[in-house]
């Protein structure tokens, strides 16, 4: 088995950091026997809140003289975080590839081998290197209803309501226990089971304030730039700690010692006292750990094999999907109703979850009076033309694939942003220079930094002053819109995608003048 599982990462978490160099070979063998796992102490998961306006078009509003309504803010979407400490991670990564293998071994036997896309590593179609990722599932799915244009098709497209947070723990612990084909969980399986079912965390805010003015930093030693020494360090803010190096909160016994009154858990596990104390059942499991994304998989399995089963049968030709909580189904019209209660009904009562109505849609497409496929949203029995399937982040009204304007517009936010924040540092009194740090700003949001680039350091001894590392840059989300364009060509036949950001240029250069143009008026 290849060791892609034992990665070391510099986040800052409780516990003394742990380096490849130094702490490899008996972190390998440490998690690589079942006997340490049963007796290990978990650390508690340090949780963070990710947090994301949402802008939707006003549907009362009148629309513009380029066809558009207004977009008002209807809220933030939360996502809860969890992240493991150094040690724990490694020991979820090694169970994760224990676990992806079983999973992809028991699906290599099953007709609906493709049907679960999200976090496999799924080959390029027609010789091409590389794996897919949600561009070329979505471009699929588009060209499933293209090629069958001549039939009226209805296209499903469900979501799961807090997916994560509602999975069932004996659900669960049946499929863990059906890849690995065995009657009882191992032990060491179970500890982890147990351990992620019945989570313990910290509020990542609630930690920075108790350990603030002793947080530990990573340095170099004087006179001594090839050699790293670990420090105290008292940091004011907490969106300081990258800035500051910061690689731990405080140590491990430190936190058991000083700190235990900031663990977090959903108490009791036991599902008959909780009956007795009125709460409801315990369901969930962390998201954020190496394992979720693979147990969120595995718990689906049934649900993927009972939707195939009808999906696939010779007098239906159904297309089915499913990425994480999100599925596509396409059918006849005819069978609309059929798979969309089938659809509600394994959710709901296999599954255990529930159907998110709000993001839960139904969309009619077929040909019009000239031979052009035509459709949209069904509301009320009705289907509406100005509302176009949405999935995986394009938009597609039968003909052409689009990015979703939302995720132009939260570039545009994005850009917005950090020339402000840009121009905020920039008139400083303590800081000299007016400048913007223009080359980070172009590298984000411009064409400029969309390339794939081996990164060069300053080095003094090289004849040429640089020095080539390991590192590359991966692009921005312009790199992301070119590959779009590549891939849904076979759809558009033109550059569509491309055009969507064609005034990025011209937006970005208007943002710096008037940047520019603040930072000269606000110095004397």
């Amino acid at each position: 088995m290849k060791e892609d599982w034992l990665k070391f990462k510099k986040y800052p978490h409780i516990g003394k950091p742990l380096t490849s160099s130094n702490d490899k070979i008996w972190v390998k063998n440490y998690v690589q026997n079942p006997q340490n796992i049963i007796r290990h102490k978990f650390v508690p998961l340090l949780h963070r809140v990710l947090t994301q306006r949402k802008f939707r078009a006003d549907e009362s509003a009148i629309k513009n003289a380029s066809g558009k309504r207004n977009r008002v803010n209807k809220g933030r979407k939360e996502r809860h975080i969890y992240y493991p400490s150094h040690l724990d991670s490694i020991i979820y990564s090694y169970y994760n590839s224990i676990l992806v293998q079983a999973y992809e071994e028991y699906l290599s036997t099953k007709d609906y081998v493709d049907v679960a896309v999200a976090y496999r590593k799924i080959p390029k179609d027609d010789m091409q290197n590389g794996n897919k990722c949600n561009i070329e599932f979505a471009a699929d799915a588009f060209q499933f209803i293209i090629n069958n244009k001549h039939r009226k098709l209805s296209v499903i497209v469900a979501d799961v309501t807090s997916f994560f947070d509602n999975l069932d723990h004996r659900l669960l612990h049946k499929q863990w226990k059906k890849i690995l084909n065995i009657a009882d969980l191992p032990a060491d399986h179970y500890a982890i089971y147990k351990n992620l079912v019945d989570f313990k965390y910290v509020n990542e805010n609630e930690l920075f304030k108790r350990f603030r003015h002793k947080l530990i930093v990573e340095r170099h030693k004087a006179n001594d730039a090839s050699s790293i020494e670990l420090k105290r360090k008292s940091v004011s803010k907490i969106y300081h700690l990258r800035h500051e190096n910061v690689v731990s909160f405080c140590y491990a016994d430190e936190f058991f010692r000083e700190a235990t009154d900031l663990i977090r858990t959903d108490k009791p596990f036991n599902k008959q006292i909780r009956e007795k104390q009125g709460k409801l059942d315990k369901k969930g499991i962390p998201q954020g750990t190496p394992l979720s994304a693979t147990l969120a998989n595995i718990y689906m399995l049934d649900f993927d094999a009972k939707i195939y089963a009808e999906a696939s049968k010779p007098d239906k030709n159904v297309y089915y999907q499913r990425y994480s909580d999100d599925l596509i189904l396409v059918c006849d019209q005819d069978d609309e109703k059929f798979f969309y209660d089938l659809i509600r009904e394994e959710i709901e009562n296999k599954a255990n979850l529930e159907i998110q109505e709000s993001k839960t849609h139904i969309y009619r497409y077929e040909l019009d009076r000239n031979n052009v496929l035509t459709g949209g949203i069904v509301k009320d029995g009705i289907v509406q033309t100005n509302k176009q399937l949405e999935y995986l982040g394009f938009v597609f009204d039968g003909d052409k694939v689009k990015v979703k304007a939302s995720g132009l517009s939260k570039f545009y936010r994005n850009m917005k942003r950090s020339f402000r924040r840009g121009v905020h540092f920039a008139k400083q009194a303590h800081i000299p220079s007016n400048s913007l740090f223009e080359r980070r700003l172009y590298k984000r949001f411009t064409h400029l930094g969309a390339k794939r680039r081996l990164r060069w350091i300053a080095d003094s001894s090289s004849t040429t002053g640089y020095r080539r590392t390991t590192l590359y840059d991966w692009g921005n989300f312009i790199s992301y819109l070119n590959k779009a364009d590549s891939v849904m060509a076979r759809i558009n036949h033109s550059n569509n995608i491309v055009r969507q950001y064609r005034k990025v240029w011209k937006n970005f250069h208007m943002l710096k003048k008037l940047a520019y143009k603040e930072i000269e008026e606000s110095k004397p």
